[in-house]
């Protein structure tokens, strides 16, 4: 239906949009098909109409990219919605540029764009999740004493219940292996 009302509506009508940035969100949602879910909304963002409809399908765009493993050219779209006026579009995007880096096994790079979000303001619910990734890539190379100290930064400044609880089983965990690790290698 959506693909009727966008072939029988002018391309730069509202309906028209809209019937596009549905049948997209239906391919990627609903079937799983990001690749099919790309037409529609490159179609949609070649026309010249602006608001919450095109950064939803700039969104939607950058996601498919993502969800397919194309994290270059995701990593391009979210930078696109950086720019966006809404606060929380931009630091959606900028997360995801550093799970883009991460996944590209940049982990240098990708801990500096998770710290920016950090830096940037702690008190965002974005910041938690950044700090709770720096945490986990240390656990993941296994920096154990590094990782504690990050775990301890975000249990510093975040009220989000779950990553306090997270956070502090985590920690408990790191602290019960301390005396298996300190005598590894000792016979």
């Amino acid at each position: 239906l959506t693909r009727e009302v966008a072939a029988q509506a002018p391309a730069t009508t509202l309906a028209a949009s809209q019937a596009l940035y549905l049948e997209a969100y239906a391919m990627a949602y609903g079937w799983g098909d990001f690749r099919q879910a790309r037409k529609p909304l490159t179609q949609l963002l070649s026309t010249p109409l602006e608001g919450p409809l095109v950064l939803a399908s700039q969104r939607l765009l950058a996601d498919c990219d993502y969800w397919e493993g194309y994290y270059i050219r995701a990593g391009r779209e979210y930078q696109k919605l950086r720019e966006a006026a809404d606060l929380e579009t931009q630091d959606y995007a900028t997360l995801q540029m550093a799970n883009c880096l991460l996944l590209k096994n940049k982990v240098g790079d990708a801990i500096t764009a998770y710290r920016a979000l950090v830096d940037k303001d702690s008190s965002r619910p974005v910041a938690s999740m950044a700090q709770m990734m720096i945490a986990n890539i240390y656990l993941k190379i296994q920096n154990p004493g590094q990782a504690k100290t990050e775990l301890q930064k975000l249990m510093s400044f975040t009220q989000n219940k779950v990553y306090q609880a997270d956070a502090q089983d985590t920690l408990r965990q790191l602290d019960a292996q301390a005396p298996f690790q300190k005598n590894a290698g000792k016979p």
